[in-house]
């Protein structure tokens, strides 16, 4: 399983391999929820280090947690998930006490340290690794650190030709 991960404002793309022998049923369901395009943008971690996320739509069914780290490595892809009012990802929910459930894919382009979330319950699971194109995609990640949120495109490689 592929994907390919495009930041169009800057002309970049790259391609990532999904561990699915290692995380099976959470990168089933990450390559289903990608079975049409996903248009969105980027966010830059604040304390992790080298990272961008970004929200994918919800799974059907809350997925396990596999393969399991807190130290990815660099081009690596982490996905997180917490249940309704688990996480209060926006500020507004901060306030209402209705936060909706949290699918994040988180890509390494750097160091990261995650041991914040590990201490505090919040693990996630390994689920691929950038293939091609990760220096182009890290030197643009890094850039968002000044410029701010980035759009950025995920869809399926084999939907593209």
């Amino acid at each position: 399983m592929r994907l390919r991960v495009e930041l169009p404002e800057v002309g970049v793309t790259a391609e990532a391999t999904l561990y699915d022998r290692a995380a099976p049923r959470v990168c089933k369901a990450i390559y289903a929820a990608l079975s049409t395009p996903l248009e969105t943008h980027t966010s830059h971690a604040c304390f992790d280090g080298h990272e961008v996320f970004c929200f994918l739509p919800p799974f059907p069914e809350p997925p396990p947690v596999e393969n399991r780290t807190m130290r990815p490595e660099p081009g690596e892809l982490m996905f997180f998930y917490a249940a309704p009012n688990e996480f209060a990802s926006l500020a507004s929910d901060r306030l209402s006490g209705g936060a909706d459930a949290v699918h994040e894919l988180a890509f390494m382009y750097g160091e990261v340290d995650l041991r914040h979330f590990w201490e505090d319950g919040f693990h996630g699971s390994l689920v691929g690794r950038i293939t091609t194109g990760l220096p182009e995609f890290a030197a643009a990640c890094a850039q968002t650190l000044s410029t701010g949120r980035t759009r950025l495109r995920l869809s399926q490689a084999s939907d593209v030709s």
